[in-house]
């Protein structure tokens, strides 16, 4: 019969954790205001008519640098539409308003470079970050190849180019005899709302290279990249639960993992875990620390918390420490021993490549772009399996790392008002807009309307129509006016009596329809005594009496 094994796992993040997804904030869906971010749909904006014209307009001429200003200059109509929020770098914030819409730079065929401003986006689910499993997963995989390994030089010309046929060999198969089949893992969900930021990815020189022109110290060409990551200090902020499979007591070499590398117990793989993890965090803090690149006041916290409650738990396999995302170095990803790892290192344009056991730079988390003193790994975090009491240094450290950041519930609050308030708009622009449509609808289709009757129309009858719009228009024009001046309207009246009159060809019908509308449109339109009016333009007379 076949046993599970299960775990409950609370994650706390000790760096910034970056995992992407492959989307990418722009320019053109977000926006920088007070150190936030706010990311929307632009569809979902509704903007005044001349700015939603000058958008179309921008658009038709593929003008991106215009739009990118477009969006900056106008942020106040996109920011309430905004479905995510989060605190950027101070120094992205600088960078968002200096070089938003600028070229950056002008080529020799005069065309023009400019800043594309995009940001990667961190793994999400409903807008919300979490960890995949499979992440966590493939940092227990290389820990557990690592283990099979055991320090042991890989000899193999063909295992040393591909990686996938070293696993093969040392899990002594492909997936169902892998013991890596006996291991599931959820995906890492928040607790809460869990705190993030868009950090910039810096890549730093591990040794001091000097350049002997300038004498000044040489820094990687590598352009600064901007990342959305889940804030370090965040006691237990994201849950997962795991399972071991144990097939005792069956085996079979076809199809199940061999019995000496099938994992016993999550302390076992947990110490694993962290026999490989720990000295690589040691050493790169050691590194960082000696370039006088890292931020002191995590080194000293990480120091702490490894010295004291967390390193107890670590040593005895109650929680693992790993790394986890793309910015986590080759380094946590390779073999370890003497001449093991073979980490591809790039050299100058016409030079081939080198492998080392070790990389030449790292990718760091900071604040602005040019940051030298105050950078953090990437990656680092803590996972606890099945927590039963609190860990107060732990804890302790995260409520100082949070202190420190803005107000998330302050800030969601003070924008749920402004969203409100601009839904309302929204609504109030949508209304009269579908009420404008509506109208010159309805004007169009009273227009055919009438154009067909004037078609149907006698030539007498289509001068009566003309007689009675045009007082009609006057009338609306004298509207809350007592004032009737003896207009052009009295001799336009006195020609269609007159027409009525003279032509043969109008009926009598028609004639009387005359004397109708004189009668009931010309008082309205100039100051005329009735009696006086129907004696001079002879409306008996039209009317056969």
């Amino acid at each position: 019969m076949n046993f599970l094994r299960a775990a409950q796992l609370a994650l706390t993040p000790l760096s910034p954790i970056h995992i992407g997804c492959g989307e990418d904030f722009e320019p053109t869906n977000y926006v920088i205001e007070g150190g936030l971010l706010y990311g929307f749909d632009p569809s979902r904006a509704v903007l005044p008519e001349n700015l939603r014209q000058r958008l179309g307009q921008l658009g038709d001429k593929a003008d991106l640098l215009g739009i990118q200003r477009f969006f900056r200059e106008h942020r106040q109509h996109f920011i309430p539409h905004a479905h995510v929020l989060m605190p950027v770098a101070a120094g992205l914030a600088d960078d968002y308003e200096k070089q938003v819409g600028k070229v950056a730079n002008n080529e020799g065929n005069g065309n023009h470079v400019f800043n594309q401003l995009f940001i990667e986006r961190a793994s999400h689910s409903g807008n919300h970050p979490y960890i995949p499993g499979s992440s966590f997963k493939g940092a227990l995989r290389t820990t557990l190849i690592d283990v099979i390994n055991n320090g042991r030089r890989i000899t193999d010309p063909e295992e040393r180019k591909r990686s996938d046929r070293l696993e093969k060999r040392l899990l002594e198969g492909d997936f169902s005899t892998s013991p890596l089949r006996l291991i599931k893992a959820a995906d890492f969900m928040p607790t809460g709302e869990v705190a993030r930021q868009v950090l910039y990815a810096v890549n730093r020189k591990k040794d001091k290279v000097i350049d002997q022109r300038t004498g000044l110290e040489r820094q990687p060409r590598g352009i600064a990249a901007r990342k959305e990551c889940i804030a370090h200090g965040q006691y237990r902020a994201l849950v997962s639960s795991m399972v071991i499979q144990d097939l005792s007591p069956h085996s079979s070499p076809k199809t199940t993992p061999s019995e000496v590398l099938r994992p016993k117990n999550l302390a076992q793989i947990a110490q694993h875990c962290n026999r490989y993890h720990l000295p690589r965090l040691t050493r790169e803090i050691a590194v960082l620390d000696n370039r006088g690149l890292l931020n002191p006041a995590w080194k000293k916290s990480i120091d702490s918390l490894l010295s004291g409650e967390v390193g107890k738990m670590l040593n005895s396999g109650q929680a693992m420490l790993i790394r986890l995302g793309r910015y986590g170095g080759a380094e946590s990803k390779t073999l370890s021993g003497d001449g093991v790892a073979q980490i591809k290192i790039m050299q100058g344009k016409g030079t081939p490549p080198v492998y080392q056991s070790t990389t030449k730079t790292d990718w760091l988390a900071a604040q602005s772009a040019n940051d030298q003193k105050h950078l953090i790994p990437f990656g680092w975090a803590l996972i606890e399996i099945d927590p039963q009491h609190e860990l107060t240094d732990l804890k302790a450290w995260c409520d100082r790392e949070t202190a420190q950041r803005p107000d998330m519930q302050a800030i969601y609050a003070e924008f749920a008002r402004a969203q409100a308030n601009a839904v309302e708009q929204k609504n109030l622009q949508l209304a009269q807009r579908a009420a404008f449509e509506a109208a010159e609808q309805a004007k169009k289709d009273e227009e055919t309307r009438r154009e067909a009757q004037r078609q149907a129309m006698t030539p007498a009858q289509r001068e009566i129509d003309a007689f009675i719009t045009e007082c009609q228009q006057r009338a609306e024009q004298l509207r809350g006016s007592k004032d009737r001046p003896n207009t052009t309207y009295h001799a336009k009246a006195s020609t269609l009596a007159r027409t009525a009159l003279e032509s043969a060809a109008w009926t009598p019908e028609e004639k009387a329809m005359a004397a109708d509308a004189i009668e009931e449109w010309l008082p309205k339109v100039v100051a005329i005594e009735v009696k006086e009016m129907r004696k001079k333009l002879k409306l008996s007379a039209l009317r056969g009496l």
